[in-house]
């Protein structure tokens, strides 16, 4: 055999088998393969960004609910102590004229049992 001969045989036998054109395709397939794996990737960290960007989002919102609830909470808190401090000094008051009074009473000779309850109240 010659060596052309030889040359064609392998030639012939790459082509005929399909060996090279298995290579090339397999080449492709691989890459092409490769690209959809990245592509699924990219698609999946996608989506889990965009579920945690709405779980902020959620999160922010009830957060703002939350501090306005709060912050109105403070200003009935605050109305609320204004109006005790108010009923506390009326009440001080009160106490300081049964005071008076009892003293006024008792200079009187007024009986005890009539002085008892207003003492218990000043208490």
């Amino acid at each position: 055999m010659s060596v052309l001969e030889i040359a064609l045989a392998i030639i012939n036998l790459a082509f005929g088998t399909g060996i090279i054109v298995t290579l090339l395709t397999l080449k492709q397939t691989r890459r092409k393969a490769t690209t959809e794996v990245e592509k699924g990737n990219v698609e999946l960290v996608t989506a889990s960004v965009n579920e945690m960007l709405q779980s902020v989002n959620s999160l922010l919102t009830q957060n703002k609910e939350l501090v306005q609830e709060v912050l109105v909470r403070n200003e009935e808190n605050a109305e609320l102590k204004k109006k005790w401090e108010v009923v506390s000094r009326k009440l001080d008051r009160m106490q300081k004229a049964i005071r008076d009074v009892l003293v006024a009473l008792e200079k009187l000779d007024i009986d005890e049992s009539l002085l008892n309850p207003l003492r218990e109240e000043i208490k």
